[in-house]
């Protein structure tokens, strides 16, 4: 076996192999580490265990049987299970669903859905800024990029001075400059005073803007649920509702954002009527 000693190719193996299952054992041998120099390299680049990400892997692959064919057997297998009845716990485990009900609350229908359209005045937020993977991403299949990530740094102190007691949260794929490509996604409140900014975090203007709106399904509490939710919703978007719709085109130059508020998640997009 080839070793591979760069994290990013150990991380598009995985993704290459991703039709079975790949073991912590393989990827470690395959990296020529020790066992405990690669867990600590792996969690340190990508910022979860590297069991937890495989385990993460094999799971979103059943998901995605479940939901081409909805044969559980297929998708037990293809997840590393022997049994249907054990991939059955370990799914519901991660996505808080049974098969079955995952199945239903990912219809295609359900995200195929007319959005309200409204106003927003310009507004500021303060957040943080976070860097994208380091490798190549699809920006339409990382939306809801602040789940799993660590912002400890800040005390709950300081963010709740900042956003209030009951905060309406902002997340965005932010693209300052075009030519160069350069981009990082923006999390945090929208707040009526910018004067003083925790170290750490930094202010973000959202210009006014027309929207069309569309809630996403809420996961029934589950994070990982609301998080593939957030993603599908946003390829119905833009991979249907925006070419399919003729009387609107979204607006160059304005952001996409994910608003957070009182547990429900809505996704904004900038449109203006052709």
């Amino acid at each position: 076996m080839k070793r591979i000693h760069n994290i990013e190719q150990i991380l598009q193996y995985i993704e290459d192999n991703s039709n079975r299952v790949v073991t912590v054992e393989e990827v470690v041998a395959l990296s020529g580490y020790s066992f405990y120099h690669f867990c600590h390299s792996f969690s340190s680049y990508t910022g979860v265990p590297v069991a937890t990400y495989l385990r993460r892997r094999q799971m979103a692959r059943g998901a995605q049987i479940l939901l081409e064919n909805g044969q559980t057997a297929e998708a037990a297998a293809a997840s590393g299970f022997r049994t249907s009845s054990g991939f059955a716990k370990a799914f519901r485990k991660n996505y808080g669903l049974s098969p079955q009900e995952y199945r239903r609350e990912m219809s295609e229908e359900r995200f195929r859905i007319s959005p309200f359209l409204c106003g927003l005045d310009g507004f500021t937020a303060v957040g943080y800024r976070l860097a994208p993977p380091k490798r190549g991403f699809d920006v339409l299949d990382a939306g809801a990029y602040w789940m799993d990530k660590d912002f400890s740094f800040v005390s709950r102190e300081d963010y709740l001075r900042l956003s209030g007691p009951n905060p309406i949260e902002i997340g965005a794929w932010i693209q300052p400059n075009r030519h160069a490509g350069e981009r990082f996604y923006f999390f945090g409140p929208v707040v009526q005073n910018s004067d003083v900014i925790p170290d750490g975090l930094e202010a973000l203007e959202v210009e006014a803007a027309d929207y069309a709106v569309f809630p996403v399904p809420s996961g029934n509490g589950n994070m990982t649920l609301l998080n593939e939710n957030v993603r599908r919703m946003w390829k119905y978007i833009f991979g249907e509702w925006l070419p399919q719709n003729n009387p609107y085109r979204a607006v160059d130059g304005k952001m996409d954002l994910e608003i957070y508020h009182r547990g429900k998640v809505s996704l904004y997009v900038p449109i203006v009527r052709v």
